[in-house]
């Protein structure tokens, strides 16, 4: 059986819950169908005569303006259609949100003007919905967002929540319209890690996490993002997801790393970095056959000077050296306390001999500073040393560290005040 188009057309607008309108331009004749009425609680009989002035009275003040401006733009051809939402009172007194599309057919076949003929469909649920996510975006302290890649490496956001531009000093509309903007303020050194964590979480479909940094003006700020990708039928990602600030939490990481790797009294870094810093060293000279050499230090009879001055002028004395041995060495060299009066530099691509003469340069330096009590009077400091470098013969880090103890204990039983290398005798 061959539908007509008419009762297709009923069909279709039943099936949709969509009410119909016709606007003669030039007359101001209106026509409502049953659904239109039934929508805002009405039937068409209880709102006769219909007019436009009904279709004002039932708006909200505020959007009439707003559907003229629509019109206007349509009629002027700068729109291809006419659309706008408005809010109209409903009978039960509240306000629905009612979405309006419209096209204008002319007068070709004698229709008695120009009629403007549209729909109305009822979309309170989808924009309370929207208000209430906007005024979760707006109160959560992070931005929300949706990020799309598409098969061939595009991306754009669909959505980002108005936080952006307090986090980003971006516009959500200037990022949508340029997705690259949020990615242009990120730290140039987090930006190939956080790209890389994209990709992985695109490869695995695993919840992407990423910790990075952006840069406004002179003002650096740490961010972490956390988002659950899927996968989408055309071959696309879309994550969805909230980016929040993390500043002071990660300044207080930072700090808190910094306090378990240093020592407290000298600033320098403590033995398990040290030990961490060796190991990683070892590695890397096994690959790549670069030499790097160890130097330990002892301060000779540290406990005569306790007992004789006071642990006051001890600690004095550990600082003192903290210094003299940071000034005497490179940046790239890691110098650590590694006890009570022990010291050990950690001194990457440098020859054995030009450890020995750090070593020897660290030992005169001491021997010449004069140290004063705090009853005024003098007294001196010494060093004793060990230096060794690693070699082929060296089976683990812990076997150098060992050695590096042998030579220093040597330079001790020596009679102190000396640099002892291991291998070869002192000299």
């Amino acid at each position: 059986m061959q539908l007509s188009a008419e009762t297709r057309l009923k069909a279709i607008l039943e099936g949709t819950g969509a009410g119909t309108w016709e606007f003669n331009l030039d007359t101001g004749e209106i026509i409502f169908n049953d659904r239109w009425a039934s929508m805002l609680g009405y039937t068409l009989d209880e709102l006769s005569p219909v007019s436009f002035q009904t279709w004002e009275r039932l708006c909200h003040a505020d959007d009439v303006q707003a559907a003229h401006q629509a019109l206007a733009r349509y009629l002027n051809g700068e729109d291809p259609l006419y659309e706008c939402v408005v809010r109209m009172m409903h009978r039960s007194g509240e306000w629905r949100y009612i979405h309006t599309r419209g096209t204008l057919l002319t007068d070709h076949d004698d229709l008695g003007g120009r009629w403007l003929m549209g729909t109305h469909l009822d979309v309170t649920d989808e924009k309370v919905s929207q208000h209430q996510l906007q005024k979760l975006a707006e109160s959560l302290p992070g931005v929300i967002y949706t990020f799309v890649m598409e098969p061939d490496g595009s991306f754009h956001f669909p959505y980002l929540s108005q936080k952006t531009e307090d986090f980003y000093g971006v516009s959500a509309e200037d990022a949508r319209a340029n997705p690259n903007l949020m990615f242009d303020p990120i730290h140039p050194d987090d930006l190939p890690r956080l790209q890389a964590s994209i990709g992985e979480s695109a490869q695995t479909l695993c919840q992407w996490v990423c910790d990075f940094r952006i840069v406004q003006g002179d003002r650096i700020r740490w961010l972490r993002g956390v988002s659950r990708p899927e996968r989408d039928i055309d071959g696309s990602i879309t994550w969805h997801g909230v980016i929040t600030d993390i500043d002071d939490r990660k300044l207080l990481e930072l700090e808190l790393e910094q306090l378990s790797i240093t020592d407290e009294l000298t600033g320098l870094y403590n033995r398990r970095y040290m030990l961490r810093k060796l190991e990683e060293l070892a590695a890397e000279t096994e690959r790549y056959g670069h030499t790097f050499s160890l130097v330990s230090l002892d301060i000779d009879f540290f406990k005569a000077i306790n007992d004789s001055w006071g642990h006051p002028m001890g600690d004095s004395v550990l600082q003192t050296i903290a210094q003299l041995i940071e000034s005497r060495t490179r940046k790239a060299d890691i110098v650590a306390r590694t006890g009570g009066e022990e010291f050990i530099v950690l001194m990457p691509n440098t020859t054995l001999g030009d450890a020995r003469h750090v070593a020897e340069a660290l030992r005169t330096g001491m021997e010449s500073l004069a140290f004063v009590s705090d009853e005024g009077e003098s007294f001196s400091v010494t060093l004793s040393a060990g230096v060794v470098s690693w070699s082929t013969n060296v089976p683990s880090v812990r076997d150098l560290l060992a050695m590096c103890d042998q030579s220093l204990y040597q330079a001790k039983r020596a009679g102190r005040n000396r640099v002892v290398v291991s291998g070869a005798e002192d000299k």
